[in-house]
């Protein structure tokens, strides 16, 4: 019987974490790695260094090859699923929408806190608009994947489903990588406002002004963890390391966000 916590501390212990795709050599290997209750953690590094497989692997979807993911003491893998999602906030890059209603997919797997609680979340990230704009307002039809709707309307709407559930961990995978500059601040004004000092953060950003929110960094490169400390230290390391390799290289880069 899945294990049931009566809440959760955002704990993490991996060790000996062991982690590739299907007919992939290629593999996430991480010997031991500690996040403590209320730690604000970026992950930074190249495209495909293994960040957004690490925050599956917190999330619980995804099982380690090898090795094993520990939550407040507990194996991830032997606490109720059920649980994990209503208490783990994980934001997708380009997060998946399903055949119903707009209100279906605003409250997957998290409990109905009522019309006037999504209206003032929805009416602060800016989603009322789409709602308002839409005879059938909350019941707008979405169809399967989300056809219909721009990249940016779809992290929105995913972006109001995250502080609709107000969890105590939030796993962020590129949380504004589809909006455009005046919906980025005004959702990560939200967010800052939303995270409380005991909530445990992991931020996967390429943005730099995004990393204010963290108090440490860790760098994956070629599927493994090549820094890890203090957000300042690691940024200098870096950036002195890029200096010796190129002296015009930058060590993160400031992708224009899109439409």
């Amino acid at each position: 019987r899945p294990v049931m916590p009566e809440k959760l501390r955002g704990h993490y212990i991996l060790e000996r974490v062991r982690f590739a795709y299907q007919g992939m050599q290629k593999a996430l290997v991480i010997p031991s790695l500690a996040i403590q209750p209320g730690e604000k953690i970026g992950l930074i590094g190249p495209i495909g260094a293994g960040k957004s497989t690490l925050l599956r692997i917190l999330t619980g979807m995804y099982r380690a090859n090898e090795g094993r993911v520990l939550i407040d003491g507990l194996d991830i893998h032997q606490v109720s699923r059920q649980f994990l999602g209503e208490r783990i906030g994980y934001l997708q890059q380009d997060h998946r929408l399903f055949s119903g209603t707009l209100r279906d997919n605003l409250l997957i797997g998290i409990p109905d806190p009522g019309d006037e609680v999504i209206r003032n979340i929805a009416e602060k990230t800016g989603l009322l608009a789409i709602i308002a704009n839409h005879p059938k307002g909350l019941d707008l039809p979405i169809a399967e994947g989300g056809k219909g709707l721009s990249g940016g309307q779809r992290q929105l709407l995913a972006f109001t489903r995250l502080l609709l559930s107000k969890p105590d961990v939030w796993l962020l995978d590129e949380p504004t990588a589809s909006m455009d500059s005046v919906t980025e601040q005004r959702c990560m004004t939200l967010l800052i406002e939303a995270i409380q000092p005991s909530d445990t953060v992991v931020l996967v950003t390429h943005k730099q002004h995004l990393l204010r929110m963290v108090n440490r960094l860790i760098c994956i490169v070629n599927h493994q963890i090549l820094l890890d400390g203090p957000r300042d230290e690691v940024i200098q390391k870096l950036a002195a390391s890029a200096n010796k390799q190129a002296p015009n290289s930058t060590v993160i880069s400031e992708p224009q966000a899109k439409g």
